[in-house]
């Protein structure tokens, strides 16, 4: 009998130290993706920082505002997240991502023949550590062709 429970602890052990501890950057990713797809920009506002910058010098407010108009362009979205790599140091980190997004447009002054069914995105994103919490402070997009 402790012969058994020696072993049951050493595989409860091994079990225990062989997950991987989970990435706080690639969680926030994880839940942004999650809040877009809920339609939820105002939680996805909440990862940005205060000081966030677009590839063009767009604001938080401006990513805010691109956001609300795509999601209430679309009756349904799905978002997937896929191809993360993440170097990310003690402060500071930059990840680079696909978005795969598929929804159907909202039947509103042409925009089911304007916008997209499918399509897939790019992200390069730089997140920060702030008051203990991961922030993105920049990001760039570009839509990918199909099959990339």
């Amino acid at each position: 009998m402790l012969r058994f429970l020696r072993a049951a602890a050493a595989l409860l052990l091994l079990v225990s130290c062989s997950h991987e501890p989970r990435d706080p950057v690639r969680e926030v990713l994880k839940r942004v993706v999650a809040s877009a797809e809920a339609r939820d920009a105002g939680a996805v506002a909440g990862y940005l920082s205060a000081s966030f910058r677009d590839a063009e010098g767009g604001s938080k407010a401006d990513a805010a505002d691109l956001l609300r108009r795509t999601l209430a362009a679309y009756e349904s979205i799905s978002l997937s997240l896929s191809d993360e790599v993440i170097a990310k140091g003690p402060e500071a980190a930059n990840a680079t991502c696909k978005v795969g997004m598929s929804g159907k447009p909202r039947a509103v002054a042409g925009l089911e023949g304007f916008l997209p069914r499918t399509s897939t995105w790019r992200f390069e994103l730089r997140l920060e550590l702030e008051n203990g919490s991961w922030r993105i402070t920049s990001a760039a997009w570009k839509r990918l062709e199909e099959g990339l």
